[in-house]
């Protein structure tokens, strides 16, 4: 009986010192995120719609400048070192050393080939709120930039007239995962396309200041502007220099309306290639106007693909895969995002069901 008590002590004994050891919480995924963004419940119409739109100027902006979770917003001097509360990360802790949750064996200034355009990119991102211009803007980009000498593109942002940034971000962080600086305005007046004027040059001073975290690590030559709705009219504007030069090497129009706009020559004066999305129920455009006064004017490379849905889709995740292509393809030189629009009849975009139309004008 002796025995038994001590073999029982010690089985208690071995028992306990192997519990104590056990970690108190579960391994899991390390990705956490803002959100996806969605459409917000007050934006279900935009006012006015197409007939009267120039009477409707747009809410103020500044509405989504605490969006993002408690207002005061990432300091973008030390994302670097500590990972802030929008951070998002896939697979392991995000690390801040140059090129952290990259995969391995990438060249040295160049960027990891894409295999799914519509897959979430390598890069850990952040989102820096209430910064750029006045404290207006909010940029979405990888945690760690870099690292040099590869250096990272710029993409400029205008929201729609009824619709914050943050209705925004699953897109805008996308673009981000995969290496892009996105600069986005907080206001929904968009048009005429000072809010991306305004952004991109913020950004652009600060690549070239030295105390910024941007030194030295933004593509200053690689620059693209993209907007949805009043922001889709307002990057036509921004690819015609007004409303003043911005170095806009590709644009990036979702749904636009030109209704806001008062000069409507900015169609015939593109500066740079534009992949213009269109939504075949667009009750904006539910003639297709502007689609056709687009395509009719245009006067540099145009790829315009109708996407069958709502105006509201420039939100969905159908936009990922074809408006990062565009980007990586005039951007970071990605020869392999051609085939997304490239040929004609043949082109990913022209195969794929959820597009009726792509059609071409200008093509090089």
């Amino acid at each position: 009986m002796n025995e038994l008590r001590s073999v029982l002590a010690l089985g208690m004994i071995l028992l306990a010192g192997a519990c104590s050891s056990c970690s108190s919480s579960a391994p899991g995924s390390a990705k956490t995120s803002a959100g996806a963004g969605g459409v917000d419940g007050a934006a279900a119409q935009e006012a006015g719609g197409v007939s009267g739109a120039t009477g409707d100027g747009g809410k103020s902006g500044g509405d989504d400048a605490t969006a993002a979770g408690s207002g005061k917003g990432v300091d973008a001097a030390s994302a670097s070192d500590t990972a802030p509360q929008d951070a998002t990360t896939d697979g392991p802790a995000a690390d801040s050393r140059p090129g952290s949750g990259e995969a391995g064996g990438v060249p040295p200034g160049t960027w990891p080939p894409v295999g799914d355009y519509g897959a979430h990119g390598p890069l850990a991102t952040v989102r820096d709120t209430n910064t750029g211009p006045g404290g207006a803007y909010d940029i979405f980009r990888p945690m760690a930039l870099g690292p040099s000498p590869r250096k990272n593109p710029i993409v400029s942002w205008a929201n729609g007239t009824l619709f914050g940034v943050s209705s925004y971000q699953m897109l805008l962080d996308h673009w981000a995962s995969h290496g892009f600086v996105v600069i986005a305005a907080h206001s929904q007046s968009t048009a005429g396309g000072a809010t991306h004027k305004a952004g991109i040059d913020w950004l652009v001073a600060e690549s070239g200041r030295s105390a910024s975290i941007y030194f030295g690590l933004l593509d200053t030559s690689a620059i693209g502007a993209a907007g949805h709705s009043q922001g889709g009219g307002a990057t036509i504007a921004a690819g015609a220099n007004a409303p003043g030069p911005t170095g806009i090497v590709a644009t990036l129009p979702l749904m636009p309306i030109l209704s806001f706009e008062t000069d409507m020559t900015i169609v015939m004066r593109q500066t740079a290639p534009m992949f213009n999305i269109n939504a075949t129920m667009d009750n904006r455009d539910p003639t297709g106007a502007f689609a056709n006064a687009i395509y009719a004017g245009s006067n540099r490379e145009l790829v315009q693909a109708a996407f069958i849905g709502i105006h509201e889709d420039a939100m969905s995740a159908a936009m990922l895969a074809p408006t990062l292509a565009w980007f990586r393809l005039h951007l970071m030189g990605d020869d392999s995002a051609k085939a997304m629009f490239y040929p004609d009849k043949t082109c990913g975009l022209c195969q794929n069901p959820a597009w009726k139309q792509v059609r071409y004008k200008n093509t090089p």
